[in-house]
């Protein structure tokens, strides 16, 4: 072996190893491995895909119907929230193996449905799963600078995916992007320990960095966890739910 080809090697580990100390929680080019392996794992205990039936809403929320394993209590909570803003459009970001969009579209057949994703290998398993999903899917980096041919929706959601967005300010930049794909409500589902959320919106909106005029932030109860467990910013005021004024009840 050559010096020079040590030296390409060892100035290749170094690089990895560094990026590694500062780079997100996954690679996302091997995450569709870790993926299927949780989507097989949690529908052990939960459903995973609704048949029409299933669940129904009504009173404004969502209650179990037929004989089948329940949602999982975040998927509950985040769909009848969903619901509950009776939006026209959403668009999920990290919509993954497409399951939450399909529950979405068996819920509420109206609602026209996006969904984003980084990973490309992501998207091919959703189309093998629900080949007939009613809905536009595409790929996108959403820690780059937001496209400007991006479609405008009423809601734009997250489960468990700025939470793993760690590399420099790209979990910034993807909350910035969040307010000019949604004309009226964010919904967050996130490990509310891995950034303040609350703040980083503040800073952006103190730095004129969003289109909204204002952000309303509220949030609702798990009755599941017994504590704050889904984070709604609106671009105008809500009555349905509590107002977030201090962070810290999502960390108790």
């Amino acid at each position: 072996m050559s010096k020079m080809l040590r030296y390409k090697i060892k100035s290749t580990i170094k690089s990895i190893i560094k990026r590694k100390k500062i780079t997100d929680d996954f690679d996302w080019e091997l995450y569709h491995e870790h993926y299927e392996g949780e989507v097989a794992e949690s529908g052990k205990k939960h459903t995973r895909i609704l048949s029409p039936g299933d669940y129904l809403f009504k009173e404004n929320e969502l209650t179990i119907n037929n004989e089948i394993l329940p949602l999982h209590p975040n998927c509950h909570l985040l769909y009848e929230t969903i619901l509950q803003l009776s939006p026209e459009s959403v668009m999920e970001i990290g919509c993954g193996g497409g399951d939450n969009l399909r529950n979405i579209n068996v819920l509420a057949p109206h609602i026209v449905l996006y969904g984003r994703d980084i990973s490309t290998e992501q998207i091919n398993f959703l189309k093998k799963r629900h080949p007939r999903l009613d809905a536009a899917i595409s790929q996108l980096d959403v820690t780059l600078p937001h496209p400007l041919n991006s479609p405008k929706v009423d809601i734009v959601f997250t489960q468990a995916v700025l939470m793993h967005i760690k590399t420099g300010n790209g979990h910034l930049v993807a909350l910035a992007n969040l307010f000019h794909y949604a004309s009226k409500q964010i919904i967050l589902m996130e490990n509310w320990n891995n950034h303040n959320f609350k703040a980083d919106i503040e800073l952006l909106f103190s730095k004129q960095m969003l289109p909204w005029k204002d952000v309303y932030m509220y949030y609702s109860d798990s009755s599941e966890y017994q504590k704050p467990h889904i984070m709604i910013l609106s671009s105008t005021p809500l009555v349905t739910y509590k107002r977030l004024s201090d962070y810290s009840c999502f960390l108790r």
